[in-house]
């Protein structure tokens, strides 16, 4: 069972990135928006939506924010 000591540990390891691509998405936004938004390149933003599941151990964007949402990590 994961504690949430233990969630807290993990989402603390987020960069500031990481974060900003985790708000845009629950916002709705494309990779390719979110690219634009942070002068980053699309397969970038896949890359850092990729981390994000791997670390939330959810398997699609649906999965990803409400488990983000329900953990806390957006409010």
């Amino acid at each position: 069972m994961i504690t949430l000591k233990m969630y807290e540990n993990r989402f603390s390891a987020l960069t500031e990135k990481q974060y900003k691509v985790l708000q845009l998405v629950a916002a709705g936004l494309t990779n390719a928006e979110i690219g634009e938004k942070l002068f980053i390149s699309k397969r970038t933003v896949e890359g850092i939506r990729a981390e994000l599941m791997v670390i939330t151990k959810t398997k699609n964007t649906a999965a990803l924010i409400s488990h983000c949402f329900r953990c806390g990590i957006l409010v």
